[in-house]
């Protein structure tokens, strides 16, 4: 049972976040300050609003993690799970439903969610990556993996990664130990397929619209937790790391992951990211879900969460700041970037999707 809770616990990525935690005197990331500038709602009321993605006609499709559900896990499992994920479509600040009753699993020790983690379109069809699937999390009806979005909302499974994880391990074993089912957080559409990100084993895989799933990198060893990715317009896809608990200050990386696999580190001394873009301007743009950090537990420090544009390998100009635990990240078709917030907490619908206006470079 404790090995149970010990694997689960990681899979959380986060933990209770208790106010009032006294932040360090001293920031990782040497970050160049500049004006903040005021975030309008595009949209509010969501449910754990996670990835979210734009159609050719301006709708924006938002993964929303959902609040788990009442059916437990296996024994030892600290999940409860139910069909309280889903897809909303937000046009002109409306929100209304596109796909509902998906599974959602909430570990309540710590209030994370896992459910519909991120949303992509791929040619002209809409893709769902599902989180908070399978029997480990109580809904072994859904397995985690990725979905088919059709019209009418109704979601057919392409990709069971769930299981795929389990019969194809990576070669440094995470310290919650094998098997674990993955925890798959986001996705980015490269070429003609779908890369997704497995935060607790480390790995980038790739899953054809056929279902075909291989794996890309083997980002493994020491245990860097990654939970972002992005695509390179020239060619693969960028990868950042959340890093696991006590998430040391300036302890995360971007990498970019070539079409071959090949791994070549391009930011450094980032802390705690979980949502990653690649601007108009071609710049790297991170979300830092806590940028301070604490030696005792929870670590994460309320209100220090903040947006980063690369100014070099190593730092970073201030794009936004004071922000609640941002989450997903990525640039409208309006050219504004938006974020999703708060990473967890908005199990009963106080979710945001925030707009913010980037200041143009200096």
């Amino acid at each position: 049972m404790s090995r149970l809770r010990s694997i689960f616990r990681t899979l959380a990525l986060v933990v209770t976040v208790i106010l009032g935690v006294a932040p360090p005197t001293v920031w990782a990331q040497d970050a160049t300050p500049m004006a903040t500038p005021a975030g309008t709602t595009a949209a509010g009321g969501l449910v754990n609003p996670r990835g979210f993605t734009w159609g050719t006609d301006g709708t924006m499709f938002v993964g929303l993690a959902g609040s788990g559900g009442d059916t437990p896990g296996p024994q030892g499992s600290p999940f409860t799970g139910g069909p309280t994920a889903g897809i909303a479509a937000i046009r002109d600040g409306e929100v209304t439903m596109l796909a509902s009753d998906l599974a959602s699993a909430i570990m309540r020790d710590v209030d994370w969610v896992w459910g519909v983690n991120d949303v992509a379109i791929l040619g002209d069809q809409l893709y769902a990556l599902l989180g908070g699937g399978g029997v480990g999390a109580g809904n072994p009806e859904q397995p985690s993996g990725v979905y088919v979005i059709a019209d009418d909302g109704t979601a057919t499974l392409v990709a069971d990664l769930g299981t795929w994880v389990d019969a194809n391990p990576v070669e440094y074993t995470p310290p919650e130990g094998a098997p674990n089912g993955g925890s798959f957080f986001d996705m980015a559409p490269v070429g003609e397929t779908l890369w997704v990100v497995d935060a607790v084993n480390g790995q980038v895989l790739q899953v054809t619209p056929s279902g075909e799933i291989t794996r890309i990198a083997d980002l493994s060893e020491g245990h860097p937790v990654p939970s972002g990715i992005a695509a390179d317009p020239a060619g693969g896809a960028y990868v950042a790391d959340l890093t696991p608990a006590p998430y040391v200050e300036g302890s995360a990386t971007v990498r970019h992951i070539g079409l071959d696999g090949t791994v070549t580190t391009v930011w450094t001394g980032l802390t705690t990211v979980t949502g990653l873009a690649v601007g108009p301007d071609g710049a790297l743009y991170v979300a830092e879900m806590s940028s301070q950090t604490s030696d005792a537990e929870p670590f994460l420090t309320a209100g220090s969460g903040r947006i980063l544009r690369q100014t070099s390998p190593d730092a970073g100009e201030v794009v936004a700041s004071g922000l609640a635990y941002p989450v997903a990240l990525g640039f409208g078709p309006d050219g504004g970037l938006y974020v999703s917030v708060p990473a967890f907490g908005a199990d009963e619908g106080t979710g945001e999707i925030i707009r913010l206006e980037v200041p143009a470079t200096s």
